[in-house]
């Protein structure tokens, strides 16, 4: 069975083979619980875990004590945000209409739970203004939560500013990094209070992430257990995952010197499509403050479930990847303005320091063919 070629690397990407290399030892040679510290397996299971928290706490810049492993940024996301804003008053929370679900079913809860929610809408470029933000800001307002990168359009946050509005307001900032990482360079003295990630954007394996704290900040556990991580995310640490995910972060520079060449792939594929297709095709990532490596555009005058029929020989999306099981329109295209058909009939295309100029090229000939019959 010949496999399509991936275009699909904001939804997952494969775990990199020295990664994967690196983990193996610790599936069954060194198999050891890290709290088990009276014997050899349980202080090399520990070794691993401090060395991996090293590896991250040194790419971001903290100490390692403000490294906490989840199983991933949906985890993260949950004990930042409930974990700050647990024991408090309830009060003002802002986040946006852009944000993934693994933030917006968050706010719809504590919105349940008797908190009032204001969601910052994006300008006509998908981002989140530094001027809107400073509007949404009340009396009572505790918490901000947005986005660095939009996952769906590849737009950059300005988290930097979105960090001193906060600071001013002494309001907490959280961030779900999950898209940023490996894919901008990062401003590390000016993080977000609380940031999330996963490892399975990076090269590494699914199931596990973190959560980088400010030291400032106190997180109340949601779930109690063993005591592990400083008591603020019981439960055995998958040791073999976060092996990887450590090991992972190391490469996070080489993959980054990728981007101009990403840059190229995304603006020849978007002029080729553009030179046939232009009446047919609206780029949903038209600022120039994106990643290089995603491209969202929207198809004029084409049914959705036919569009993605038609594309068996390449493996992409039209949105979220969490959204895939649903035949509901993205909710952060329909913030932009897009009607259900059109948001429906949307591609993303995300790539690769592992995506070649010849996988680039048969995309670009392969859509070309298949938009040729289907926009007649």
């Amino acid at each position: 069975m010949s496999l399509p070629i991936y275009f699909d690397y904001a939804s997952t990407t494969p775990v990199r083979s020295e990664v994967l290399d690196k983990m193996l030892p610790y599936f069954s040679t060194h198999y050891g619980n890290p709290g088990s510290n009276l014997h050899h397996f349980g202080w090399l299971a520990q070794e691993a875990i401090d060395l991996s928290r090293n590896q991250i706490a040194a790419y971001f810049k903290v100490k390692p004590s403000g490294v906490i492993f989840t199983s991933g940024a949906t985890e993260s996301n949950n004990l930042a945000i409930k974990g700050f804003l647990n024991g408090k008053s309830k009060g003002h929370l802002i986040t946006s209409k852009i944000e993934h679900k693994a933030v917006l079913e968050i706010f719809s809860q504590l919105e349940r739970e008797g908190y009032s929610v204001t969601y910052l809408e994006p300008d006509v470029q998908g981002q989140i203004t530094k001027e809107s933000l400073s509007k949404g800001i009340q009396e009572d307002t505790l918490l901000v939560s947005l986005m660095m990168v939009n996952n769906e359009l590849g737009t950059i946050s300005d988290y930097v500013a979105f960090k001193e509005i906060c600071d001013d307001h002494q309001i907490c900032f959280h961030s779900d990094a999950t898209q940023a990482i490996g894919k901008i360079e990062l401003d590390f003295a000016n993080l977000p209070h609380l940031l999330s990630f996963s490892g399975h954007k990076i090269y590494a394996p699914k199931g596990v992430g973190g959560l980088i704290m400010h030291p400032s900040m106190t997180i109340i556990p949601l779930v109690h257990g063993g005591g592990q991580e400083r008591g603020i995310r019981s439960g055995t640490l998958p040791v073999p995952l976060i092996v990887g995910l450590g090991y992972a972060f190391t490469f996070i520079p080489q993959i980054l010197s990728c981007s101009e060449t990403l840059f190229h792939f995304k603006e020849k594929i978007i002029n080729e499509l553009l030179s046939n297709y232009e009446s047919k095709i609206l780029i949903n990532s038209n600022s120039s403050n994106t990643i290089s490596s995603l491209l969202s555009f929207s198809i004029h005058g084409v049914y959705w479930e036919d569009l993605l029929n038609s594309l068996t020989s390449i493996a992409i999306s039209n949105g979220s990847a969490c959204n895939v099981k649903s035949t509901n329109p993205s909710h952060v295209l329909t913030a932009l303005g897009h009607n259900r058909d059109l948001a429906l009939s949307t591609l993303r295309i995300s790539l690769s320091y592992m995506s070649t100029e010849s996988d680039v090229n048969f995309l670009i000939q392969y859509l070309s063919e298949k938009l040729a019959k289907i926009t007649k």
